[in-house]
């Protein structure tokens, strides 16, 4: 039986996740097992939106009910309700008074850019509450825990290399199945032993490359046992993932020779070509300062029929004719190329939120370190903040971008967006 995620607020709310769920039923069920704890003025209400379930709680006259706001149904049930039922700020309430606005409906009536003219920021969220189109989640997404796998013995201890690496072999080909049912490959991976005398020794396993493979860990486990010393013998063993990713690929051109997956892919677009005709596209980039939102796909008629798969996974189109790499270069632009090293930013799809403890500077805050997927990491030497604001009524934004080192000389670009209230955003590393 799948049970609702419940979080415990101010004012003596209690909000229950329903989705996927029965929320009638539900708001029911909730009222019958608080009311017998000797809570008289219990009342619920479920809905589409929190604005919606809300209201049907706190507005209801009736304790011991619970109403149910049908789908869809959500911004005609609120227009009734006065604008304090909102919570408007002070300030914010006493403008709406003076322009005469009292209820809900009429202000979810008004047209968003008169909003934002004379109310602000504050005023159009307010209108969107008003409109039911509020897009505040109370309940993120839940973290799945990374996969772990130990082994612990008390009869014995070991100190061969040789021994331990048969019992990291057989933990490691746990995890990296855990990994492939998972979608994901490992970046990192922690080898705690644990000695005969009560302690514990951790060691920290980095592929260049994120992987799933477990030739490549326990060749990582057998380069770090021939350099480690333990003080004491091994009475157990554990290995635990300390940073994945998706299997997004590694970034590159599908038609390199040197990727294993070139002649899949080549295969894969004949097929498609035989079976929906030619599919071309080019990338057209807008100078938006959101880097996100920069690069969109257009369909391209004119060019020939020739298809470039490109660094980021992306397709492209150019005419028919040698490729840039199959053009002869003179030796002083290879020698450039090597004697050159370059960083390469590299891009999440979407920005992951991030957990991040600040320090004050004068007008902002600076990171001084931050948690993603469970693991915390230190910074050493932070750059910024590059502030960039913009955006239309209806999408405003305004981000303070952060160039951070880690204290494992990572460089990572975070922002705090705070149209997103005081979320933390990772947006990529440079490697």
């Amino acid at each position: 039986m799948a049970a609702p995620r419940v979080h415990v607020a101010e004012f003596g709310r209690v909000w229950a996740d329903a989705r996927g769920l029965h929320g009638a039923t539900l708001a029911e069920e909730l009222v019958r097992i608080v009311t017998p704890w000797g809570f008289d003025d219990v009342r619920a209400g479920a809905a589409s939106t929190w604005v919606a379930a809300q209201l049907a709680a706190t507005q209801s006259r009736v304790p011991g009910v619970a109403i149910t706001v049908p789908p869809g149904e959500d911004r005609r049930y609120i227009a009734p309700f006065p604008i304090a039922a909102l919570e408007p700020p002070p300030d914010l309430a006493l403008l709406l008074a003076g322009l005469g606005i009292e209820k809900c409906g009429a202000l979810a009536d008004l047209d968003a850019e008169s909003i934002e003219v004379r109310l602000g920021l504050e005023g159009v969220r307010l209108w969107e509450r008003a409109r039911a189109e509020e897009r505040r989640w109370l309940f993120r997404a839940p973290v799945r825990d990374l996969p772990s796998a130990s082994l612990e013995w008390v009869e014995y201890g070991l100190k061969d290399p040789e021994r331990l690496l048969f019992v990291i072999n057989s933990l490691a080909g746990t995890l990296c199945r855990a990994l492939s049912s998972r979608g994901e490959r490992a970046r990192e991976v922690s080898i705690i032993f644990s000695l005969g005398n009560r302690s514990q020794r951790t060691h920290l396993l980095r592929s260049s490359r994120p992987s799933a493979e477990q030739k490549r860990w326990v060749r990582l486990a057998r380069e770090a046992l021939d350099s480690i010393t333990l003080p004491d013998a091994v009475s157990g063993v554990s290995l635990r993932v300390e940073s994945v990713t998706g299997n997004d690929g590694a970034q590159g051109d599908l038609f390199d020779r040197g990727f294993a997956s070139a002649p899949a892919v080549e295969d894969a677009l004949t097929q498609l070509t035989d079976d929906q005709g030619d599919v071309v596209v080019r990338p057209r980039n807008s100078e938006h300062p959101l880097i996100e939102a920069r690069t969109t796909w257009q369909a391209d008629e004119r060019m020939p029929r020739t298809i470039v798969a490109g660094s980021r996974g992306g397709i492209s189109a150019g005419p028919v004719g040698p490729s840039v790499a199959a053009l002869p270069r003179d030796d002083n632009e290879k020698a450039a190329d090597v004697s050159i090293p370059q960083l390469r930013l590299q891009l999440l799809p979407t920005p992951r939120v991030v957990t991040v403890a600040t320090e004050e500077r004068r007008d902002h805050q600076i990171p001084i370190r931050y948690m993603d997927q469970n693991e915390w990491h230190e910074l050493v030497d932070v750059a910024g903040p590059d502030r960039v604001r913009g955006g239309e009524w209806n999408a405003p934004y305004a981000r303070d971008y952060f160039r951070c080192v880690r204290d494992d000389g990572t460089m990572v670009w975070l922002f705090r967006g705070e149209s997103q209230g005081t979320d933390w955003f990772l947006q990529g590393w440079w490697d």
